[in-house]
């Protein structure tokens, strides 16, 4: 018995790999921009109020500086930009009164999430064609492949 792929099988990993994973990561970009654009910001600072809004503890500057791999500049920039918006708040560490925490304004996430709310429709119905396994299949792969893309990150980074 081979232990070699079959063609249609290393076919199908190739698609993956640069055709699809290429095509579906430039929508993406480019959907968040769209978005983005629509709150007054830019993607990197919706996708850093991604980063506020699932940190626990709050974040500071500085770990966003180390998350994202921005500069510390840059990430000056994306926080002015997210506080004149509303989105976050600096506000003081009651434990160290030298550390800003990075708060996101809860007022601000329906905003954000109406947005969304098409594209989550679209997703739900195109996962209405797909059995429990399928989906079940589909999530691991899906956290797989994020878990994949934040390690190329990090060494891209270091």
């Amino acid at each position: 018995m081979s232990t070699q792929p079959s063609q249609h099988r290393s076919e199908l990993i190739t698609e993956l790999t640069s055709e699809i994973g290429r095509s579906l990561a430039t929508k993406t970009v480019l959907f968040h921009a769209a978005l983005a654009a629509k709150l007054g910001l830019s993607a990197t600072d919706l996708k850093c109020l991604d980063l506020l809004r699932d940190a626990d503890p709050p974040l500071t500057a500085s770990d966003l500086v180390d998350r994202t791999g921005l500069t510390a500049g840059a990430i000056t920039g994306v926080i002015d930009r997210l506080e004149r918006g509303g989105f976050v708040a600096r506000v003081r560490d009651p434990d160290d009164r030298r550390r800003w925490e990075l708060q996101p304004v809860a007022a601000s996430r329906p905003a954000v999430l109406d947005l969304f709310a098409p594209l989550r429709a679209a997703i739900a119905e195109l996962c209405s064609v797909y059995g429990d396994a399928e989906l079940d299949l589909i999530g691991r792969f899906l956290t797989s492949l994020a878990a994949a893309m934040e390690t190329e990150a990090d060494r891209l980074r270091a």
